[in-house]
């Protein structure tokens, strides 16, 4: 069972200056950026359409890590035949999620 840190019955509370109590917030999702979500989001529905929603998650780290670093050397090159900059941040959070998924595994395997 998946459990996210933070989130769920046992999360601490806090009280604002109003009184008013929450659970406290751990991570900062305003502070992602909303275009530069849509523009990364472009990418994962392509490489959704074309290769399965999940594909991803059968490739190793290595491999995620090596095509970001290809499309950062395209990007630095100049070339302009592809969302680069996207292509980075999906690789980047794929190499992540394969990361956490693969410590799940050595904890609970």
């Amino acid at each position: 069972m998946k459990k996210v840190d933070g989130v769920g019955k046992d999360a601490p509370t806090v009280t604002n200056e109003f009184g008013g109590k929450q659970s406290e917030v751990l991570y900062r999702f305003d502070l992602l950026d909303p275009l530069a979500m849509f523009e990364m989001t472009k990418v994962l529905k392509y490489g959704a359409d074309k290769y399965g929603a999940d594909n991803w998650r059968d490739i190793p780290i290595e491999e995620h890590l090596n095509h970001l670093i290809i499309h950062a050397y395209a990007y630095l090159a100049g070339d302009k035949s592809d969302e680069h900059l996207s292509h980075i941040m999906c690789r980047s959070m794929f190499a992540q999620a394969v990361e956490i998924d693969s410590e799940k595994v050595k904890d609970f395997g």
